[in-house]
């Protein structure tokens, strides 16, 4: 491993090793002279005295590549966590590792990181990250996404419970014991699918916010701006916008950047991305959620508005355990038989029969992230959000109600939902999709349109 290193090193005078010492006498923690490779290069050596756990974030940050090499047959080495892993995925850093089992079962072999246990493996890892910086950056979003998760305090606390309730007489270990069986080792759902995206537009206050809201658009210059102003208006005094264009093919994106430019001081965070080609919905989602660094994030599609307060209560409803938070939405514009939508109490499962939440609901960055994100299917577009809500229902997330009207819905006869959501085909193709991702749900308009065909 040192003589591949050193081989790099000197191919490419910018390259430069991390390597931490005592900060009281400056002695090193690796011992230099095991490794007599490195000498040659040793003015290519950044040594950095070690920093106190708090400080440990921004130090890590500064890497663009972490390794963890270790001895992958070692019992020592496998009885190790994998804490390298995720303290490098948390501050935005891929790794390559060895090996060891901890390792492997939290890394996806070159998607979250890559494994490497001979010479070749290590040099082919390391030359790949070198030189592709999108790889970095990709393999480091997919890293983070899949430690928020597996790592994070939610799933901790909702094992945790699953133990402590076992200790409770012989009918509640046996309901304990039921849901450890059934979970397994309650892993996500996988990780995010995030189409190719560029940055338009990026304005950063460095504030912390709560929220962020991600307003998607695809050729709806005629509804934008309405659809950012009622962001604009939020009663939420610091605020993160993302906006992502799918590959409009009308004026939305400089009239968006027009409007960022004059309202920039209103928000903390403001950033205008645009899809590669358009991915989609779920694609569309993911990316602006990908860019979202604040707990909770709250999607607009871009005909829709939130009324002032939408953010700061439905904020206010949430806990540390909270996957979401749904409020009630007044429908306008033409003519419709139900006035309201979400106005029915939260109860996982209502979702058997269909969907009854709408996708403008308040959203944890760590739930989306444990579902997989929103589903990438132009093909069966429509129910990203509910196919959301069943995979928070099959991890036992829980979502909560905010009986408050805090949004419009706007029906028209050119949104996606009539336009392309609704139209036959398509909607076979998105229930097709819908009941083979959860083999649990009974959709009513499947079970009515059975009948029929029956009859």
């Amino acid at each position: 491993m040192a003589g591949i290193l050193a081989n790099l090193m000197r191919e490419r005078p910018d390259l430069r090793l991390v390597l931490f010492r005592e900060p009281s006498n400056h002695q090193p923690v690796l011992l230099m002279n095991e490794f007599p490779e490195l000498a040659p290069v040793a003015h290519q050596i950044e040594w950095r005295d070690m920093v106190p756990l708090p400080d440990l974030p921004a130090e890590t940050a500064r890497f663009d590549i972490a390794i963890a090499p270790l001895e992958s047959g070692s019992l020592f080495c496998n009885a190790k966590s994998e804490l390298k892993f995720f303290e490098a995925a948390l501050a935005g850093v891929p790794s390559i590792v060895s090996p060891t089992t901890p390792f492997r079962q939290c890394v996806v072999e070159g998607v979250s990181g890559f494994l490497a246990d001979t010479p070749q493996e290590w040099e082919a890892a390391l030359v790949a990250l070198l030189n592709n910086p999108d790889l970095r950056q990709r393999m480091a979003d997919a890293a983070y996404h899949g430690s928020l998760w597996y790592f994070g305090p939610q799933r901790q606390a909702l094992v945790f419970d699953s133990l402590l309730e076992g200790l409770g007489g012989e009918q509640a270990a046996t309901r304990a014991s039921e849901l450890q069986i059934a979970r397994g080792a309650y892993r996500g759902k996988g990780l995010p699918d995030v189409p190719s995206h560029e940055v338009l537009f990026h304005q950063d206050g460095l504030e912390e916010a709560p929220v962020t809201v991600i307003i998607t658009s695809y050729n709806y210059e005629t509804f934008i701006l309405e659809a950012l102003d009622s962001v604009r208006a939020q009663t939420m005094p610091v605020l993160d916008l993302v906006v992502v264009d799918d590959g409009s093919s009308d004026a939305s994106v400089p009239l968006i950047t027009a409007w960022m430019t004059r309202h920039s001081a209103r928000f903390n965070r403001l950033i205008l991305l645009r899809t590669t080609v358009n991915a989609g919905l779920g694609g569309a989602r993911n990316c602006g959620v990908t860019h979202a660094e604040t707990p909770f994030f709250l999607p607009l599609d871009a005909d829709n508005r939130l009324l002032p307060d939408a953010c700061a209560d439905l904020a206010a409803a949430t806990n540390d355990m909270t996957a979401y938070a749904y409020p009630i939405l007044e429908q306008f514009g033409e003519p419709t038989l139900h006035k309201l939508l979400g106005d029915k109490p939260y109860h996982p499962m209502q979702l058997v029969a269909g969907n009854y939440i709408d996708a403008m609901a308040l959203v944890a960055k760590w739930a989306w992230a444990a579902a997989g994100g929103y589903y990438v299917s132009r093909a069966a577009m429509g129910w990203e959000d509910y196919d959301l809500w069943c995979s928070f229902a099959e991890l036992g997330l829980q979502g909560t109600h905010v009986p408050k009207i805090l949004a419009e819905y706007r029906v028209h006869h050119t949104s996606m939902t009539s336009s392309v959501t609704e139209q036959e085909a398509h909607k076979q193709r998105v229930v097709e999709l819908a009941e083979s991702r959860h083999d649990w749900i009974r959709l009513v308009q499947r079970a009515a349109k059975d009948r029929t065909a029956e009859s």
